[in-house]
């Protein structure tokens, strides 16, 4: 179920494209940044990095260097402050190369947004994707940009997509888990038990 929420005023009239994450190298947020600074709609972008870690002065001298129009946002964020952000953002961008369990991209379409995911083979979060424009080749920049651009480009479609996501959101919610793992168990147990 979306939830949207109206964007604060300093931002009403940018496209937010949310990141979150630890400031390492392998969640490649300097992707991120090279590909709003060469978008066609660059001026309109507001980057949001929620995160902290170690390469947080290195991202700052990228974003420096970039030249965005609208300096990015670098913050940790506690858990409400992360939710409300996740519902008045435009997009989802998870630029990870490797990833094992994906949770923070899972927690962003639950919450509404489209993601753009980096299409690695060692990350689990690319298996998220169910519209084509939702993948970008990891690494690639201008690639990414393209699919920044096309979903600025298609608000509509990108509305659909926001539910579309959201209910594929209910698949990972804890009591669809839970039923799943009776329904695994039942089946181990109904196999045990016939072949005695």
């Amino acid at each position: 179920m979306v939830h949207k929420k109206e964007k604060p005023a300093a931002l009403r009239d940018k496209f937010v494209i949310l990141t979150t994450g630890r400031f390492s190298v392998e969640k490649r947020q300097n992707i991120l940044i090279k590909a709003a600074a060469c978008s066609k709609y660059a001026d309109r972008i507001q980057l949001i990095l929620a995160g902290q870690g170690p390469r947080e002065k290195y991202l700052k001298r990228l974003i420096k260097r970039s030249k965005l129009k609208n300096p990015p946002i670098m913050k940790f964020m506690p858990k409400q402050e992360l939710m409300d952000t996740i519902a008045a953002a435009d997009l989802y961008v998870h630029c990870a190369e490797s990833e094992i369990e994906g949770m923070s991209c899972i927690e962003a379409f639950c919450g509404g947004l489209v993601p753009v995911i980096a299409e690695s083979p060692k990350s689990a979060a690319k298996n998220f994707a169910i519209h084509p424009q939702s993948l970008f080749r990891v690494d690639n920049h201008r690639n990414l940009a393209n699919k920044i651009d096309y979903w600025i480009e298609h608000p509509e479609e990108r509305t659909e997509y926001e539910k579309r996501y959201s209910q594929k959101g209910q698949e990972y919610n804890i009591e669809t888990c839970v039923l799943r793992m009776e329904e695994m168990f039942q089946e181990a147990i109904n196999e045990c038990n016939t072949g005695r």
